[in-house]
């Protein structure tokens, strides 16, 4: 029997925009709005730790006009209003994680949210793994409800506290990327409008840990360029410590190409982020004021031996995460017990100590960054838009996208019947890999024939539209005659 997922309890309305990654809540309480471009500090969050210790991983989502949608520590989640969404409660990461969460709109859609999760090594010991919740936004009023049969699904067992994504080359999907603890593997996850689609194992550069000391050697961000061609890692508690720099493939997912740029194989890397024109990579220690380095990833055309050369230490200060900012610039958590501010890279395109590093540069109303910032998709290059949640009639519309496909397999043509009377309806068939390769338009009626022609054989997917609404999405299976 084929499944198909009914969405259309509401219809979102869209508008254009781009301020996904406008509103960042992180630390104990700790806020900042970039909607005018400069910070402003927010004091309402709820972020906080529930034993004392530092909070470490975030993530925040808003709508592409920059408003808050809803935010989790990878523990609970909050809606605009700072409450706690229904089902909130009990996700699998963990607020001592380097990156705990991530939030990724399902590619194509207002309405349904992801939020990855990777547990800590000092709390949790990376027992729970690697995972992912689906909030639906429309629900709760519009306040949003993480969805209890689609909550903390395993992805991978023990990864590291690293969790970046970023857009596929086709443009509307995402790669998700985390490491594999006690291994040297990359894995990408290939998020799609259906989900899951694949996901790709690279084995390259440093087993994590080479030797476990302290907390474990987990900790330490994992980032990818805005442009998506590169992707660097840092560790921070092993022996030696590991900094790296890779080459990334948006198309396929394969990570390849590792050069470390290890300063010191006795220095705690924490913190990293590439600048906003991808020209200069940043890392920062944590303990020891080993320091903050930039590199020049265009050092004599990219050549490692140059960039590696290129290493500068542009601030002798210890500091924890980096986050690049909509504004282009970087900040950094700053390494006090508490601390108040956030330092900034204001100028991280520039060479060299250009760059313009500022320390203690924002203040946060008494609030304290703690140990990280917020996670985010570093090009900002996110799918979901503004919109309104509008009922629709629930009883009149749950059983009408009821469809049948005979025959499925086909080789030459299958015919998709719908109980429901269409009225200048869309089919769209996407490929595995959740790319469009066909349309169909101005449908009207109870059937709809589709055929093989040029398509290759098989797995295929079918989704059916109407008034901007999915009434349904069927598996298709393509066979040679």
């Amino acid at each position: 029997m084929n499944k198909f997922l009914l969405i259309f309890f509401f219809a979102p309305l869209f508008c254009l925009g781009q301020k996904q990654g406008s509103i960042w809540y992180f630390g104990n309480e700790a806020g900042l709005n970039f909607n005018s471009g400069s910070p402003i500090v927010l004091t309402d969050g709820q972020t906080y730790s529930p034993n004392g210790t530092n909070v470490e991983g975030t993530s925040v989502i808003s709508d592409s006009t920059g408003a808050l949608l809803f935010y989790t520590n990878g523990m609970e989640v909050w809606n605009k209003n700072h409450q706690v969404m229904p089902n909130g409660n009990g996700l699998l990461g963990n607020f001592s994680s380097t990156q705990s969460s991530l939030i990724v709109a399902q590619p194509g859609s207002s309405r349904y949210f992801y939020i990855f999760t990777t547990d800590d090594f000092y709390e949790d010991g990376l027992q729970y793994g690697f995972r992912y919740s689906v909030v639906d936004i429309c629900f709760d009023n519009g306040l949003g409800d993480v969805l209890s049969d689609q909550k903390n699904i395993k992805l991978l067992d023990t990864v590291a506290e690293k969790l970046t994504a970023v857009k596929h080359i086709n443009g509307n999907d995402f790669w998700i990327i985390v490491h594999k603890y006690y291994s040297d593997a990359f894995y990408s996850y290939h998020l799609s409008p259906l989900g899951i689609v694949d996901t790709v194992i690279s084995h390259v550069g440093s087993v994590h840990p080479t030797t476990m000391i302290g907390l474990g050697g987990a900790i330490g961000q994992l980032k990818v360029s805005p442009n998506g061609n590169k992707l660097a890692i840092v560790n921070g508690q092993s022996a030696p410590n590991i900094a790296e720099y890779f080459d990334f493939d948006k198309n396929t997912g394969i990570v390849s190409n590792c050069v470390s740029i290890q300063t010191n194989p006795n220095y705690s890397y924490y913190g990293v982020s590439f600048s906003p024109d991808n020209s200069k990579l940043y890392i920062s220690c944590w303990l020891n004021n080993n320091g903050i380095y930039q590199f020049n990833l265009s050092a004599s055309g990219g050549n490692p031996d140059s960039v590696i050369a290129s290493k500068t230490l542009i601030s002798n200060l210890t500091s924890y995460a980096m986050q690049l900012a909509p504004n282009g610039k970087i900040y950094l958590a700053t390494v006090a017990n508490p601390s108040n501010y956030l330092s900034v890279i204001n100028n991280p395109n520039n060479l060299g100590i250009n760059c313009n590093y500022q320390d203690s540069a924002v203040y946060l109303n008494g609030k304290t960054c703690s140990g990280s910032l917020p996670n985010f998709i570093d090009s900002y290059d996110y799918t979901n838009t503004d919109f309104k949640c509008i009922t629709v009639g629930i009883e009149n519309e749950k059983d009408s996208a009821k469809v049948s496909i005979s025959p499925n397999p086909f080789s030459i043509q299958a015919i998709i019947q719908t109980e429901r009377t269409l009225k200048n309806a869309t089919l769209i068939v996407l490929n595995s890999l959740g790319e469009q390769i066909k349309q169909i338009k101005n449908i009207d009626g109870q059937t709809i024939t589709v055929y093989k022609e040029n398509l290759s054989s098989g797995l295929y997917f079918v989704q059916l539209l109407q008034d901007n609404r999915t009434l349904s999405i069927n598996k298709l299976v393509i066979i040679e005659n």
